[in-house]
């Protein structure tokens, strides 16, 4: 029974911390590809999304991607050593340079090119990369995070093909993760008249943009985002459904973690 009450009150104290935390994130760094940038860039929808959530702080945000990159491709130690990079920003009121009086970040973002991670060419340095990129963060003390990226729309096997490999690399570097590649599985297999890709099956559709905003969302608010008003101009009704899945998501993919030891 004791231990039992042990194993209980752990849970309770994991899943406090995790909601503590995460609400303390006042500025973010995403490091990533096109995957973040397409559609006027993921991390203005993330900042519309918290504007819209009057209990959160909007946290300031900072993404450097390079199209068609991998891990491997980003000197992320400059990218926190730069002492320029998030140093101002413009008011487009006055047409005017503004400092920002906080420069400091609490967390990292990175994703890999969508392939790196189950490409046999590619999954070594997949591995090296988060390891580096990682071990790099935490010297500043800040927290890096790895953000799961999605099957192709043509390509649903990909998806069991990448969860194997972030899952491994989330361990062994003991990593928060954002789950965007199960949110985008399960509208493929549940919502298929919802498309989240473009033309070329493997770039986010504005809908899809959104349901990875709504992941990195949730993922550091550990807050659910139904009834979030902040839509991205999609339909409402196809918006609610992204907003639900994306809670679902997360609040398996936390419990899934916690019992992995993750």
């Amino acid at each position: 029974m004791l231990k039992i009450l042990i194993v209980f009150l752990s849970l309770i104290f994991s899943i406090s911390s995790y909601s503590n935390y995460a609400k303390e994130v006042s500025s973010i760094m995403l490091i990533g590809n096109s995957f973040f940038y397409y559609n006027n860039s993921l991390h203005n929808h993330l900042g519309d999304l918290y504007d819209a959530d009057p209990e959160l702080d909007t946290p300031r945000r900072r993404s450097i991607t390079i199209n068609g990159s991998s891990l491997s491709w980003h000197d992320v130690n400059s990218y926190l050593s730069n002492e320029e990079i998030g140093s101002f920003k413009i008011d487009s009121d006055t047409n005017t340079y503004e400092p920002y009086e906080e420069k400091d970040i609490d967390v990292v973002i990175m994703m890999d090119c969508s392939l790196c991670p189950i490409n046999d060419s590619r999954k070594d340095s997949f591995y090296k990369y988060v390891k580096k990129h990682s071990e790099t963060i935490r010297s500043k003390g800040i927290e890096p995070i790895l953000f799961m990226t999605w099957p192709y729309k043509n390509k649903p096997e990909m998806q069991q093909q990448l969860e194997k490999e972030f899952f491994k690399a989330s361990k062994l570097n003991k990593l928060r993760m954002v789950p965007a590649g199960q949110a985008f599985s399960y509208i493929n297999q549940n919502f298929p008249d919802i498309n989240l890709y473009t033309e070329d099956l493997r770039h986010p559709s504005k809908e899809g943009t959104y349901l990875a905003a709504l992941m990195i969302f949730t993922t550091l608010s550990n807050k659910s985002p139904i009834g979030n008003t902040y839509k991205m101009g999609i339909d409402s009704e196809v918006a609610e459904t992204l907003q639900e899945v994306a809670w679902f998501t997360h609040q398996n993919f936390k419990k899934r973690s916690l019992n992995s030891g993750l």
